[in-house]
């Protein structure tokens, strides 16, 4: 099952720059409910998802250990998205109580390593997200400090807050490539754009404006907003990510 199908799409010629970082590694974030069994021999176990990269998963499993080598088969779920492939125990470290394992993924085919890769998006976009100097960011709202976060080409997520840096947020503008989200303290719902639906200025709307999104694909959009939200590190300020969390709709 796709995360998503309307958005992040790309074929297997577009792999190429994904493969070349398959060794780095993404922390989840606390609040993004990640659930994982790893399943030997027919015999599945609730593991703790310590980090993802594209090429596997690190794992920490409680009760006997496992012999390096070994077959495997990893479950991924959240929310209403369930993923399974099969990997290999590359790494096997004894702990305390249970082992921390290194998972090398063996996908059977393109759609098993494209979902995947989507469902890493959210983490991978989220966790690498640090803030911008202040020097390097123009303030030109009367009232309002604006924070710059960025990370990965083509995403920034830019916050309000009232008065000063440490003022409570107020409002926000993340960008993802062609996708917009931006929402408001007491505000109904999200705004959600796409800057392939922009419609060409004119004289009557001189300004940016954006045709109304299919429901999916605004759906999708939201979602993706939302986990990348829970996968955010621990440089974007702890007040800032529950504001940010906050929004659902």
């Amino acid at each position: 099952m796709l995360p998503f199908s309307h958005i992040l799409d790309f074929d297997e010629s577009q792999l190429q720059e994904v493969e070349r970082r398959r060794e780095q590694r993404y922390v989840p974030g606390r609040p993004f409910r990640l659930q994982a069994t790893i399943d030997v021999d027919g015999e599945p176990r609730i593991a703790q998802i310590m980090d993802l990269s594209p090429g596997g998963a690190g794992l920490k499993v409680f009760g006997p250990s496992y012999q390096r080598g070994t077959e495997a088969k990893l479950h991924l779920m959240v929310d209403d998205v369930w993923l399974e492939f099969r990997c290999r125990i590359a790494h096997v470290r004894a702990m305390t109580a249970g082992s921390r394992l290194g998972l090398t993924a063996c996908f059977a085919d393109f759609a098993e390593k494209k979902a995947y890769l989507q469902l890493l998006q959210p983490v991978a976009i989220g966790s690498v997200f640090r803030p911008v100097p202040a020097d390097d960011i123009r303030q030109l709202d009367p009232g309002l400090h604006k924070l710059v976060f960025s990370g990965r080409p083509g995403a920034e997520l830019n916050v309000w807050c009232q008065g000063d840096a440490y003022g409570p947020p107020q409002s926000f503008l993340w960008q993802l490539d062609d996708y917009l989200v931006r929402g408001a303290l007491g505000g109904e719902e999200m705004q959600i754009f796409s800057s392939k639906f922009m419609v060409v200025p004119s004289k009557k709307n001189p300004g940016p404006s954006f045709r109304k999104l299919s429901p999916k694909i605004r759906e999708e959009i939201r979602r993706l907003f939302q986990w990348t939200m829970l996968n955010l590190s621990k440089e974007v300020p702890a007040e800032i990510r529950t504001f940010l969390q906050g929004f659902k709709q």
